[in-house]
C-alpha cells in the first residue's frame, strides 16, 4: 500500500475519469450530482413530511443521513467488483501496483458523498431547522473509519470477482439483505432487544449508528465506540487486502 502513495497522479486521474464518463455528455455536468441527492432530499421530504408519519422527529434528515452513508459503501462494493476486469488492458501491458484500481474507486464514490453532504447540510438547515452541534466534529474520524472498512470489503470483493464472475451477482444480493439488516430507515431505538441482536450483527450496523449520534443526536461517541469501530475498519482492510496480495500474482492471467 505504501508504494500505491508514488502512483497517487494515476489514481486521481483514474477518479476523475470516472467521474468525466458519468457525466460525458450531459448538458449540466457535475451539477447533476447536487441535483440527485438535492431532488431525494425533497422528496423524502415531502413524503415524510405530510404524507407518511413517523416516530422519529425530522426524519426526512434522519433518513438522508444513513441513505447517503451506505451508497457510499454500497455503490464502493459494486463497481469494486469489475475494477480490476474492466481494468484487464492496462493490468497486462503497464506495471502498476493494481491496488490504485480499487483504491481509486473508493475514492470516487467518497467524492459523490461529499457532493451530496454539500446539499444535505444547507437543506437541513433551511428545512428543519438543524443546528450544527460539536458533535459533528466525530464525522471526521468516524468517516475515516468507514473508508477504511470499505476499502478493506473492496479489496475482498475486487479480488473474488477476477475468479469468480458470479461473485458480482451475489453482492447485489448481500447488499439488498444488508440494508434492512441496517437501522437506516427506521430508529434501533424502536425495534424489540431481540431483533437489535439481530441488527448487531451486521458490522455496517455501528458505523451507521454513529453517524446518527453524532449528526442527528448530537452525541459524542465515546471512547470503547470509537475503539470497536477501529477494530471492525482494520479487521477489514486486513483481511479484504491479505485476500488481495496472496492473489494479485494471478490477476494477469485471469483478466
Amino acid at each position: 500500500m505504501f508504494s500505491v502513495f508514488r502512483y497517487r497522479e494515476l489514481i486521481r486521474n483514474l477518479v476523475f475519469k470516472d467521474l468525466k464518463l458519468k457525466y460525458r455528455d450531459s448538458t449540466f455536468g457535475f451539477l447533476w450530482s447536487l441535483a440527485n441527492p438535492l431532488l431525494v432530499i425533497s422528496v423524502y421530504s415531502f413524503v415524510f413530511g405530510h404524507l407518511i408519519r413517523v416516530g422519529v422527529e425530522r426524519f426526512p434528515y434522519f433518513l438522508m443521513i444513513g441513505i447517503l452513508a451506505w451508497n457510499f459503501f454500497a455503490q464502493s462494493l459494486m463497481m469494486s467488483a469489475g475494477s480490476i476486469l474492466e481494468n484487464g488492458n492496462l493490468i497486462r501491458k503497464v506495471a502498476v501496483p493494481m491496488e490504485v484500481f480499487p483504491v481509486a474507486t473508493v475514492l470516487f464514490n467518497l467524492v459523490q458523498y461529499f457532493l451530496a453532504l454539500i446539499v444535505l447540510f444547507p437543506m437541513a438547515f433551511i428545512l428543519f431547522g438543524i443546528s450544527p452541534s460539536w458533535s459533528w466534529l466525530a464525522f471526521l474520524p468516524i468517516l475515516i473509519l468507514y473508508v477504511g472498512f470499505t476499502l478493506g470489503a473492496c479489496f475482498a470483493v475486487a479480488t473474488a470477482t477476477v475468479f469468480y464472475r458470479d461473485v458480482r451477482h451475489f453482492t447485489e444480493i448481500l447488499l439488498m439483505l444488508l440494508f434492512w439488516l441496517t437501522p437506516i430507515i427506521y430508529d434501533i431505538r424502536s425495534i424489540t432487544p431481540s431483533l437489535q441482536t439481530v441488527i448487531y450483527l451486521n458490522p455496517i450496523s455501528f458505523f451507521t449508528l454513529a453517524y446518527q449520534n453524532a449528526l442527528f443526536y448530537n452525541i459524542f461517541p465515546s471512547f470503547q465506540e470509537v475503539m470497536f469501530l477501529m477494530l471492525l475498519a482494520v479487521l477489514m482492510f486486513l483481511i479484504g487486502y491479505t485476500f488481495f496480495v496472496r492473489l494479485k500474482t494471478r490477476f494477469a492471467e485471469e483478466v
